[in-house]
């Protein structure tokens, strides 16, 4: 198996819906995975229409990561963050030498990959808590005119969008089939969306992206790594482990659902609602089924397999949900 990392930079700035409301006036840094699959998802339709993209997305050939942060240093290597794991570790040592702000620990939602065993080391003993730079941007709040049908009234409308700094960005990691007509197929996909852009307000021109050739992680070859960062994922996407960091949304299968009941599971659910992008689905905008999955940052004493959804409800066709993740194997 193959995996491949994309950067992409946004010089418009990118809106995304927050998980837990649907107002413009506030956005994410980051994209879910089961997002990111969506929009690939209408672009491969649009370009081949057939149902060979599902068919490895169902045997797990074909994954993909939430959209995460990335950093460029001023020695030109790159910082890959991770999403922050939801995890509680029994302190061994009650008292500290120094007291660490809750708050500072709280506001932190990403972490350098290199610097996650520095965190569960922090997180067991309270001590060297990892200061971490997330300075990847700012957020600008833009004031828009929406326009009525007969073009008479307008009303306005503020949309929150997060524009990056110059050496900042966001990347993703896709798993391909071994076959290499897919890495072909898969950058024809990722350069029409770069054009159609990803999340909220596109005819604005926010989501737009420019992407990076990417980089290969096979678990063996590290020429081709910069940074510690880099070397960190290579080997914990092929690590054989007793934890595993998910950095996609996830859906449990049946089976799978009494595991993540057992003790040393570390999860939170997010709710996946809101509306089908799609005018093939039907003439007017339709809701798709709500759903809870677990986030990308939940801590698993197994490897999750998932599964995929299909959301559709009263449409012309299925909307599929990826629910299969890609994960890390982690040392706890």
């Amino acid at each position: 198996m193959t995996y491949l990392l994309y950067k992409l930079r946004f010089p418009n700035g990118i809106h995304i819906g927050t998980a837990f409301g649907n107002t413009l006036e506030e956005t994410m840094i980051g994209t879910y995975s089961d997002t990111f699959f969506s929009a690939i998802y209408n672009e491969y339709m649009k370009i081949y229409d057939d149902n060979e993209l599902y068919k490895i997305s169902e045997t797990g050939d074909f994954l993909v990561s939430d959209l995460l942060p990335f950093k460029e240093k001023e020695d030109r290597t790159t910082d890959f963050y991770l999403p922050k794991p939801f995890i509680n570790i029994e302190r061994k040592v009650i008292k500290t030498e120094t007291t660490v702000d809750r708050k500072k620990v709280k506001a932190i939602n990403f972490i350098p990959a290199d610097r996650l065993e520095e965190y569960f080391s922090f997180l067991k003993t309270g001590k060297n808590f990892p200061e971490i730079d997330d300075d990847f941007g700012r957020k600008q709040l833009y004031t828009k005119n929406k326009i009525s049908l007969n073009g008479e009234d307008t009303k306005l409308y503020n949309i929150e969008v997060f524009k990056f700094n110059k050496n900042s960005g966001l990347y993703f990691i896709v798993k391909l089939p071994e076959d290499d007509k897919w890495q072909e197929i898969f950058e024809n996909i990722l350069e029409s969306l770069s054009l159609t852009g990803i999340g909220g307000k596109k005819n604005s021109g926010f989501g737009q992206f420019i992407s990076e050739d990417p980089m290969f992680f096979d678990g063996t070859d590290f020429d081709a790594i910069e940074s510690e960062s880099d070397a960190f994922i290579n080997r914990a996407l092929f690590t054989k482990s007793k934890k595993f960091l998910l950095l996609s949304s996830y859906s449990p299968k049946i089976e799978e659902i009494e595991k993540i009941k057992e003790n040393g599971n570390f999860y939170q659910l997010i709710k996946r609602s809101g509306f089908v992008n799609s005018s093939s689905y039907s003439e007017q905008a339709e809701k798709r089924k709500q759903v809870y999955m677990l986030s990308s940052g939940s801590v698993l004493n197994f490897k999750p397999e998932g599964k995929i959804l299909d959301l559709s409800l009263h449409g012309n066709h299925s909307i599929y949900r990826m629910g299969k993740p890609i994960v890390l194997g982690v040392k706890i």
